[in-house]
Order: C-alpha cells, then sequence, then structure tokens
C-alpha cells in the first residue's frame, strides 16, 4: 500500500472542517475545491502545492513547514528516506507515537504543549 500523508492529514481535517475552513485556514493557499480533490484522491485533478504554500497549509496542519514538505515529497514523488536531524528522544518516542490515531497524536501533542508550558511558569523554568 502506497502511504499518502499528505492525503490523510486532509481527510482527519475533513472530519473536523470543511473544504472552505481549509482554504481560509490555510491563508488561502488553495482554494476549497482543490482540497475537496485531495480528500476524495482525485488525484487527476490536483498537483502538489508548491513551495510558497507551505506556510500556509503548515498552519493548516498544525505542523512545521518542513512536515509538509516531507509529506508532499513522500506521497507525490515517492521519496522516503531524508536526513534525521531528529534528537535522540525524538527517535526513541518516534515508532511509538506514528502507532497512533491521528485523534491520539493529537492529544498527546496538546499534552505536550500543555506541559511545556507548565514548565515555562515554574521559577527557572522547573516543574515541580
Amino acid at each position: 500500500m502506497t502511504e499518502k500523508p499528505f492525503t490523510s492529514r486532509v481527510q482527519h481535517l475533513f472530519k473536523h472542517i470543511t473544504y472552505e475552513q481549509m482554504a481560509e485556514e490555510s491563508c488561502g493557499t488553495r482554494s476549497a475545491s482543490w482540497w475537496r480533490h485531495v480528500q476524495l484522491e482525485q488525484t487527476d485533478r490536483f498537483n502538489p502545492p508548491p513551495p510558497k504554500d507551505l506556510p500556509g497549509i503548515a498552519k493548516l496542519f498544525g505542523t512545521t513547514e518542513e512536515q509538509v514538505a516531507a509529506m508532499i515529497a513522500n506521497e507525490f514523488y515517492g521519496i522516503t528516506r531524508f536526513p534525521n536531524p531528529r534528537s535522540e528522544r525524538e527517535r526513541r518516542f518516534a515508532e511509538d507515537l506514528n502507532a497512533l490515531s491521528e485523534e491520539d497524536a493529537d492529544l498527546v501533542l496538546r499534552l505536550v504543549k500543555r506541559l511545556i508550558h507548565k514548565a515555562d511558569a515554574e521559577p527557572n523554568g522547573q516543574a515541580s
């Protein structure tokens, strides 16, 4: 089975927002019609987004431009190997995180962000 990380992310988002909201929340980088074609996997009706669209798509996806570029490279061009700039901690957690559903991964991300903010609020950045 061919991985479709970009399409999968759009399909996940479609459970929660409309195509019009995708267009708006991605800063207008792509039209509602384009998002619909991606969600429906009508690959003959859309081209991969150009690099200039990555910031808006990253905003919509709640991720980095680099992660969006990797999704596009994987899905549209079959590129699966990239230099690994990840820390040892990230590599340790990666397999377990990748096994989670999108909903659970979103929950873990919210928890991590909450813990980071809690640590930032503590004196000297140390949580008790």
